[in-house]
């Protein structure tokens, strides 16, 4: 797992960073439209961070399990915009 850790540790400092992944415009429009999400451009910004943390965090999820580390793979739904109910945040 250690391959792992310096590709995570670029990726999450980026989002640390707040700055979006402009490679991944096109996938987020696409996302959001499936979806049937709309959003304010303040909000977009804040729900764009999350969806690509949780993006990072299923695509290095199911990285694992081609490498045979995980029994199961992960996919982005229509909650990949969302945190956690802990964090306070109301959708």
């Amino acid at each position: 797992m250690e391959p792992l850790a310096p590709v995570a540790l670029l990726a999450l400092l980026a989002l640390a960073l707040g700055h979006p992944d402009p490679a991944l415009d096109r996938h987020w429009e696409l996302w959001k439209k499936t979806y049937g999400k709309e959003y304010q451009p303040q909000e977009d910004s804040l729900r764009r961070l999350t969806w690509e943390k949780n993006l990072w965090l299923v695509t290095l999820h199911n990285l694992e399990h081609s490498l045979g580390l995980r029994s199961y793979t992960l996919g982005m739904n229509h909650l990949g915009d969302m945190v956690g109910a802990g964090s306070g945040f109301q959708p």
